[in-house]
């Protein structure tokens, strides 16, 4: 939701795990989402891009920071809004691109055909190492959720994905583990948040987990789970 109130801490916490490239959803062009903008730019992440529509600043959009510098890919098959999808070209050794995912929450809002667009996108992928990762809105089939939503993301996504090389990084490393990265108001838990890496970028990936991340008094920081992934690139850096 921007940050609000929380995004001094949020941007802390980011700081905390050292990572290498953060990519952030519901980024907003208001004032606590440009706040984690300079924080970040002060503390080495220098590369930034982000898809928030000027005319419209409290509109979510989608973020990417960098120790290493990022250009901004554009692909004629990318899924809409743009607002929810940014590519980017990320010069580590060896470059990798980076594609961040905010998928629309309901079907009526486009969610089916932004799925289609993002299997095309898979499919016809020229890039090189490859990595799609944030927030599908919606669970895997098996562990992560059994709901009907489950059953036509494993249709729309993860076969194509597969298919064209792609594969879903936490639960290909933790096949049994139960982790839901969000929660309704009712408590029922979903794994919303995922990374696929193509065939080429696969042999780099070392781990791939959550971690939920609490303010004093016991509430989340924020509403869904942080997802890590570290990947070995090198002499370059050693995780991104």
């Amino acid at each position: 939701h921007g940050g609000g109130r929380r995004a001094g801490a949020i941007t802390e916490r980011i700081i905390e795990w050292k990572p290498d490239i953060v990519a952030l959803a519901e980024y907003r062009g208001t004032a606590p989402s440009q706040s984690i903008a300079r924080r970040l730019g002060e503390s080495g992440y220098i590369h930034q891009l982000a898809t928030v529509n000027s005319s419209e600043p409290t509109w979510n959009a989608l973020f990417l920071a960098s120790r290493f510098e990022l250009a901004l890919e554009k692909l004629d098959e990318a899924p809409e809004p743009d607002l929810y999808w940014l590519l980017a070209h990320v010069q580590t050794r060896p470059a990798i691109h980076v594609a961040v995912v905010h998928a629309p929450w309901a079907i009526r809002y486009g969610r089916l055909e932004y799925y289609a667009a993002l299997a095309q996108v898979a499919q016809n992928w020229r890039f090189g190492p490859g990595l799609i990762i944030g927030d599908t809105n919606s669970a895997l089939t098996g562990l992560d959720e059994e709901t009907e939503d489950s059953a036509c993301y494993h249709e729309r996504v993860t076969n194509p994905l597969a298919q064209a090389g792609w594969r879903e990084m936490f639960r290909c490393l933790n096949p049994d583990a139960d982790a839901p990265t969000w929660y309704s108001r009712i408590g029922t838990g979903r794994r919303l948040d995922q990374a696929y890496a193509n065939d080429a970028l696969q042999p780099l990936v070392i781990a791939c987990r959550y971690e939920w991340v609490y303010r004093q008094g016991g509430k989340k920081l924020s509403d869904h789970a942080a997802l890590l992934l570290d990947l070995d690139l090198g002499a370059a850096t050693d995780s991104a």
